[in-house]
């Protein structure tokens, strides 16, 4: 070998340790920094004309494992996932509680329950008056409290979706910037190892937010897609947007459009997001907070209709009632027809002694004298006519529709009251039976809905009162891909105040046919030319299954009709929508401003006289109430609850119950897919981390290297100055 072939070599091996020592130095100085990876040193000898001439730097190279870099940022997007959905979870709880705690929903009804158990043995007591008042307060508050958190807790989702989107956006936009410098370090032959490790941090960041496909490019950029192959970012990136709502109601849905989606461009998203915080947030927003609302508001809708059934057959005597106002809207009283079955409905009138001043049954042809067939607004005038009659002081006394569509009954006197009872036969004191009554809603001679009492159809002595939706309808809950079981085609028809008020009452009629989906009725509705721009229906997911709703997009009064039947109809279980019913439930004002006016008895016949009376001891609809609030009471599928007939307080409790239970498992799973998640970054900085140890002992051999390399070149250069003192 050649003293310049020696010095060449010494100086090769000289310049790389000094990189060698370079990239060292750069692990250990980066030990610390997020995403670095370590940096693999990779020497190449070199050959002249078949002869070893040195060492030369081949590459440097990051010490990364992309098979489980990828399963990393998989699990990364898992627990992003659960995350986000245990956080809810706990904000639920802080509100639900537990079945246990004093402030639980099922112990409020408990509570409820056990004043009118109270309410039984001392019905003349005014303290307990208005602790029965009192607990229904609190209960009615609690499940708006409920309700009212879960969305709230919708509307920070939603925000939060927001949020999540411009920080995947500020993160798109870092990568494609890298890939650039990237690109052009690969076609320059510059090292581009340390941007490599900015870039997947972005992409790391991303993966917890959403869940990402990528795949590396030739000139060493990366094309980076959701796992339903929506491109986010190639040569540029994509920019993603979602757009929060300022406000959230009961019946807001990403399914009926109230919610934006989330884009990708132009592309919306939302329903293939499979993991990643967003995928929580949009569930949470979606499915689960709405899932609780479906089972608060049967909660709710079920202790209403429950408990104003019993309140409204009794009386608060010995507090006069005299001046009343029903809370059912009437759309159009006019021409809306009443028939009365199964029972008997009387207006008794009394005086300050509990003692009748007057009867009438509604069909007594010499009393009240209405006919089955017959108006609203002609019944009113009739009972009006009727209490007129029956004394002086009642000559100025009106009943009659108001101008809110409701029926308002004022006797003009305080000394007169008012009473109802249904009867079960037309014998004068037999035993009381709710009166059946069945409304047709369009006036085309056939019944739509028919309910129970007389003085419980008209609202009259509510003990909860809950504002009216009467703009928007809901199926039943249905399983997904429910179909109808009528047996022939069925007509139905839409009205609203704009066709009442042009005479036409009909807007326009569909047709239903055996077999239909949810859906398919859904797209009939929303394809007919005359509902569009008024009515929309949408098919909504509810648990397992769902629930088509139909809402007037003006707000109006809403009136969905059969002809000839009702079969359509309640097949499937179409009615006034009884969505956010737990969060505007509240006990009847007129109790809360005089909690004597609760009903606590009702009318009985004195054998005697052969008249009504009303006794201030009498108990017999505070029992009722109690045992109502006591035992097995109806509930319809709601939510991931199954119809069931349980207490009022058990169905509070299973609320509860079920929210616990899911926080719980979302608890566990977090915890499960967090040791996951640890356990592959684990393996992952130990096959790509900086390891000091290692670092150290590389360290030493280059230094090594470097001193002998150095030490070559001095004796190569004290060869050459002998050959040089040679020469000379």
């Amino acid at each position: 070998m050649s003293l310049n072939l020696a010095l060449t070599s010494a100086i090769s091996g000289l310049s790389t340790a000094q990189a060698g020592l370079d990239v060292i130095s750069s692990n250990i100085a980066n030990v610390n920094t997020e995403g670095y990876t370590r940096k693999l040193f990779v020497p190449e000898s070199v050959v002249l004309a078949g002869n070893g001439a040195g060492v030369q730097l081949a590459d440097i190279i990051r010490n990364v494992d992309q098979n489980l870099l990828k399963d990393t940022r998989n699990a990364r997007s898992e627990v992003g996932l659960l995350a986000s959905t245990n956080s809810y979870y706990r904000r639920v709880q802080d509100t639900f509680g537990t079945p246990q705690s004093n402030s639980s929903i099922s112990n409020q009804l408990n509570r409820l329950q056990q004043e009118f158990s109270t309410l039984t043995t001392s019905p003349e007591t005014v303290s307990q008056q208005l602790a029965a008042v009192q607990a229904g307060v609190a209960a009615a508050s609690g499940l708006a409290n409920m309700s009212k958190t879960v969305q709230t807790l919708r509307l920070n989702a939603d925000r939060e979706i927001e949020a999540a989107i411009g920080e995947i956006n500020s993160y798109l936009g870092n990568i494609s910037a890298l890939n650039d410098q990237i690109a052009f370090g690969y076609s320059t032959g510059r090292q581009t190892e340390d941007l490599e490790d900015k870039r997947d941090v972005a992409l790391n960041k991303i993966s917890d937010l959403l869940d990402i496909r990528y795949f590396q490019n030739s000139n060493g950029s990366v094309t980076v897609f959701t796992s339903d192959g929506t491109t986010l970012c190639d040569s540029q990136p994509v920019k993603m947007s979602h757009v929060a709502l300022t406000l959230v109601s009961p019946t807001s849905s990403y399914a009926g459009g109230d919610f934006n989606g989330v884009f990708a461009g132009v592309r919306d998203i939302t329903t293939s997001i499979r993991s990643g915080r967003i995928k929580a947030l949009v569930d949470m927003r979606d499915n689960t907070l709405p899932d609780m609302q479906a089972q608060l508001d049967q909660l709710a809708k079920s202790l209403k209709e429950q408990t104003n059934q019993v309140h409204n057959r009794g009386s608060s005597f010995p507090t006069m009632i005299n001046n009343v106002t029903g809370s059912r809207i009437f759309a159009d009283s006019a021409q809306q027809t009443l028939t009365f079955s199964g029972a008997e409905p009387s207006i008794v009138l009394y005086g300050a002694d509990g003692k009748e001043i007057a009867s009438s049954r509604l069909l007594d042809t010499l009393g009240i004298n209405f006919t089955n067939g017959d108006t609203v607004d002609n019944l009113a005038a009739n009972i009006q006519t009727w209490v007129q009659a029956q004394d002086t002081q009642l000559a100025n006394a009106t009943v009659a529709i108001n101008s809110d569509g409701k029926l308002a009954i004022n006797l003009g006197t305080d000394t007169v009251g008012i009473a109802f009872r249904d009867e079960e036969s037309a014998i004068k004191g037999s035993g009381q039976k709710d009166v059946q009554i069945a409304i047709d809603f369009d006036a085309d001679l056939q019944a739509d809905k028919t309910y129970s009492g007389f003085s419980n159809f008209f609202g009259l002595n509510d003990y909860f009162t809950t504002p009216a939706n009467l703009s928007q309808w809901d199926s039943a809950f249905k399983p997904v891909g429910y179909t109808t079981g009528i047996v022939s085609s069925a007509t139905i028809n839409f009205t609203d105040d704009t066709s009442l008020g042009s005479g036409v009452n009909t807007i326009t009629s569909i047709t239903i046919d055996p077999g239909d989906t949810l859906e398919e009725i859904r797209d009939k509705i929303n394809a007919d030319s005359l509902l569009q721009g008024r009515i929309t229906a949408d098919v909504i997911p509810e648990g397992s299954g769902q629930r088509l709703r139909i809402q007037h997009n003006l707000g109006e009064k809403l009136l969905i009709t059969q002809q000839g039947g009702t079969n359509a109809l309640d097949t499937l279980g179409l009615d006034f929508s009884m969505t956010g019913t737990s969060q505007t439930l509240a006990v009847n004002q007129t109790l809360v401003d005089d909690s004597s006016k609760i009903s606590r008895g009702e009318l009985k016949l004195n054998p005697l006289t052969g008249n009504y009376l009303l006794a201030p001891g009498e108990n017999s609809i505070a029992s009722q109430m109690a045992a109502l609030l006591s035992g097995p009471a109806s509930f319809l599928a709601a939510g991931s609850l199954s119809g069931t007939n349980v207490t009022f307080q058990d169905y509070g409790a299973s609320i509860i119950s079920r929210s616990s239970t899911a926080a719980a498992a979302a608890e566990t799973n977090l915890k499960l897919q967090s040791d996951l998640k640890e356990s592959l970054e684990l393996k992952q900085s130990q096959s790509a981390g900086v390891n000091l140890d290692e670092e150290m002992s590389q360290l030493m051999i280059f230094q090594q290297s470097y001193a002998a390399s150095a030490k070559v070149i001095s004796t190569t250069s004290q060869l050459f100055d002998i050959l040089n003192d040679l020469i000379r």
